[in-house]
């Protein structure tokens, strides 16, 4: 193993800071991917993959996201639409739906249906109602906790905390107890890389979670 003894320092200040996003994507990784789907006041449907997603607290339970600034320093359709009616969607992305995914991360116009234009399969809940994704084996029913604005502009994250309300399980996992988890192979769910790399997560290993040393 390399004992690493040289270091070379890089300040992003000095940096165009899609420099340093290239780099710190590359860097940290491998990360989950959300598929958030979400509704405007008028009823225009949203959906989009987020990479910068994770689980912040468990009692109740949490996730957070964080919804970067289009290039043109205007807000992406989906942080709009969580601010204006206060719920979205949460769905998994497997191998599967991989290009799905993909698809439907690109720049539509606001009112383009995602959903339609990646072919992705979902259910309506009513009006108001964002979408069930009905690719998604699992999706998490969220209320917004709150927004955390970290400034304004490109290149600039808003910090999204939503309380999980209600989570759908397909029922072709019934027969799994879900108290314990739903294991890596089940899900099949794909990692962002850096660049336009994805990677699968069917190459496994476990650690058991250690004693103190007493």
């Amino acid at each position: 193993m390399s004992n690493h003894k040289e270091f070379l320092t890089i300040r992003p200040h000095e940096h165009f800071w899609v420099e340093v996003y290239h780099f710190m994507n590359s860097v940290v990784q491998p990360r989950p991917i959300a598929w958030i789907s979400t509704v405007s006041e008028t009823g225009d449907f949203n959906l989009s993959p987020f990479s910068y997603f994770n689980i912040c607290s468990m009692n109740p339970p949490i996730i957070s996201n964080a919804i970067f600034y289009n290039r043109d320093g205007s807000e992406k359709d989906t942080l709009r639409n969580i601010k204006a009616t206060g719920k979205y969607i949460v769905g998994t992305v497997s191998f599967e739906n991989a290009n799905k995914a993909n698809i439907s991360s690109a720049p539509f116009d606001r009112d383009v249906d995602e959903f339609s234009e990646a072919n992705v399969s979902f259910s309506d809940r009513g009006t108001g109602e964002p979408r069930l994704i009905t690719d998604s084996p699992v999706n998490l029913l969220c209320d917004l906790n709150q927004t955390v604005e970290l400034g304004e502009g490109a290149g600039v994250g808003t910090l999204v905390l939503g309380n999980v309300r209600e989570i759908m399980l397909s029922k072709e996992m019934s027969n799994v107890d879900w108290k314990k988890g739903l294991s890596p192979e089940i899900m099949n769910n794909v990692g962002r890389m850096g660049a336009d790399y994805y990677t699968k997560t069917t190459d496994l290993f476990q650690l058991g979670r250690p004693d103190k040393k007493k």
